[in-house]
């Protein structure tokens, strides 16, 4: 089994434990696959519910009931808001806008989608996220990128919140 596999079950086997108690430390798994046919890059974050509430708190955002049938109706504007300002993607040294597709609570954590459209294929990927690092000192984001059956993964916090991944063809 390949490091990079490894490596991304051990953080997806650990976020399920946490996610089954009150988690000591703080983490978000933000998943990028990309779509050679339709040139797109589908985009699935995992983060704890109760922490990105906190953030979207601190920017005056109170009351949103998440998961709830009370929700505020603005909730996915205020999320989809936030994470524009928190995580950047970059390709050809250009600046990839993607768009909300949707979102689902389940238990204490908030699955959110997206996708950016119109990306032609890439060597290298660079990445800009501080998402909760201006909640959480210790922080961490791994970010996982997979492109023709290749996965690339990055480990960013506080103190490195930017990183390339870089796809060579052989």
């Amino acid at each position: 089994m390949n490091l990079n596999k490894i490596f991304v079950s051990l953080f997806f086997i650990l976020f399920a434990t946490i996610s089954a108690y009150s988690h000591p430390f703080y983490v978000s798994i933000c998943q990028v696959d990309y779509n050679t046919q339709n040139r797109s890059l589908e985009i699935s974050l995992k983060v704890f519910a109760d922490d990105l509430l906190l953030a979207l708190e601190q920017e005056g955002h109170k009351k949103l009931y998440l998961g709830e049938a009370k929700e505020n109706e603005s909730t996915d504007e205020f999320i989809f808001a936030y994470l524009k300002k928190q995580i950047y993607f970059t390709v050809h040294d250009t600046h990839v806008p993607y768009y909300f597709i949707g979102k689902e609570v389940v238990k204490d954590v908030i699955w959110i989608y997206l996708e950016a459209s119109g990306v032609s294929d890439f060597d290298k990927f660079e990445v800009d996220c501080t998402l909760l690092t201006e909640v959480y000192s210790d922080q961490r984001n791994i970010i996982q990128l997979s492109k023709n059956g290749t996965i690339k993964n990055l480990l960013l916090d506080t103190r490195k919140t930017t990183g390339t991944l870089e796809f060579k063809e052989n």
